[in-house]
């Protein structure tokens, strides 16, 4: 920093002292954003009205990505990381008698996560909103907080269901007899174990299927998600609606011990018996609870479903309030923490019958891995005050870089406001599990029932 004390003169007068008043000020280290900004924004910031409001709006989207577990990811480390999860050693009960015992082994699974980044941005123009520039900034921010929330919800929960609903599908199209057969989705048939290390499926790594209960094999796919092809390794006439399963399929339960969703009809409606039995498989799963209770995502086609099922109303009767969601938890009862989420996807069969798809999970279910330092990518270069970025974390895993760039416009009133998330969500495997249960994730189960 400098200050200029003297005007000089070319036509050879005496240079004299300048005024004080006029005196300017260099600042040549950093910009400082914040005194850039319209004095009523200067003034939500230094009060931390800003950030509240942003966090308020966010926090409530976040049913799903708040059940994952946090595991930061450190700087200089690639974007694409494999994680390892190893098995048990099988019990040794009988007596080792004058010899040596003989090595043992375990299994190991894997599975990968890669860095991306997300975000979105608002544009607020301070002319047009100076007679409210308080409300409508922050009216801004709070739009902008909300689909922030939805944004990183719908990532961790799409991951979460292309786990736990693939593998289990139907035929979107009959033909003659051949190798290939069309189907609503591929996923859950794209790759196979060797070794615990999720393999490509192909000719040589083949995924054992069943197709009306006949057993056959997948040995490749068209697309990596969605609608698709497979390629089965024998022949046959394939009829629409005819059930796909695989056979690490992750358990899920319907009405009547379907098959598939595409099985259901209208009168197929969601009772607490399905949501027992998902209890029940998590329980023998070992599969350890949230706060000693599992959590059950409904919409709300299923909550008005249950409470026309007696059963459920009996039950409700003894429920205890809820320490999480306070405002969309109906209780805990029957072993679960019953939450109210609009986020959980449907699907639609060949009958155009609408399947609701409600999720029991357990602990370990999801893994939220964000990249560490996210607002700190500036520091060591001299403008990491400008732009201002601030990380709000309404959620271990999932905090959230506020970002306010000055405007740069010639009218300095275009205020840019930005959020930004680097990471992923991960969905471990449980395939090595003790149980010898053949499906490959197991710590969270889908109900599938009508609307």
């Amino acid at each position: 920093m400098f200050t200029s004390t003297v005007a000089r003169s070319c036509a050879g007068v005496p240079a004299r002292p300048v005024n004080p008043l006029l005196t300017q000020w260099f600042r040549l280290g950093r910009h400082d954003v914040w005194s850039t900004l319209p004095a009523a924004i200067r003034s939500l910031m230094q009060n931390g009205l800003l950030e509240r409001a942003f966090e308020d709006a966010l926090l409530p989207e976040f049913q799903f990505a708040a059940i994952a577990d946090n595991e930061p990811w450190a700087a200089n480390l690639g974007d694409t990381s494999t994680r390892t999860r190893t098995g048990l050693l099988a019990p040794k009960t009988t007596p080792v008698t004058g010899s040596d015992p003989s090595a043992s082994t375990y299994a190991v699974e894997q599975w990968s996560v890669t860095m991306d980044q997300y975000g979105d941005s608002i544009d607020t123009n301070m002319m047009q909103s100076a007679m409210t520039i308080a409300s409508k900034y922050l009216r801004d921010v709070q739009t902008l907080a909300i689909g922030a929330g939805q944004s990183l919800n719908q990532i961790a929960r799409n991951k979460l269901y292309r786990a736990y609903s693939g593998g289990r599908t139907w035929a979107t199209a009959g033909g003659s007899s051949d190798t290939s057969i069309t189907v609503a989705s591929v996923d859950g048939f794209t790759h196979v174990g060797v070794n615990g290390v999720p393999t490509p499926v192909s000719a040589s790594t083949p995924l054992t299927v069943s197709i009306e209960g006949v057993a056959n094999t997948v040995t490749g796919v068209s697309a990596q998600t969605g609608p698709g092809t497979l390629t089965l390794g024998t022949a046959r006439a394939d009829t629409t609606g005819d059930s796909v399963v695989a056979a690490n399929a992750p358990v899920s339960y319907r009405p009547a011990a379907k098959s598939s969703a595409n099985a259901l009809t209208s009168s197929d409606t969601a009772t607490l018996a399905l949501f027992r039995n998902a209890v029940v498989r998590l329980r023998k799963q070992n599969v350890p609870t949230v706060g000693g209770f599992y959590v059950a995502h409904i919409p709300p086609d299923t909550e008005g479903q249950l409470f026309a099922d007696p059963d459920f109303k009996q039950a409700a009767q003894g429920a205890v309030e809820s320490p999480i969601y306070r405002n969309l938890s109906l209780g805990r009862f029957a072993g679960i923490d019953w939450v109210r989420n609009n986020e959980t996807p449907t699907v639609t069969s060949a009958t155009g019958v609408t399947v609701q798809r409600p999720l029991v999970v357990g602990e370990g279910a999801l893994t939220a891995n964000p990249f560490e330092g996210n607002g700190n990518l500036l520091d060591g270069t001299g403008v990491e005050n400008n732009p201002n970025i601030r990380i709000i974390g309404p959620a271990t895993g999932v905090q959230v870089a506020l970002i306010t760039r000055p405007p740069q416009d010639r009218f300095q009133q275009n205020l840019s406001t930005t959020w930004s998330w680097v990471g992923d969500f991960g969905v471990p495997s449980d395939a090595t599990a003790a149980s010898g249960d053949p499906a490959r994730y197991k710590r969270a189960v889908m109900i599938e029932h009508a609307s």
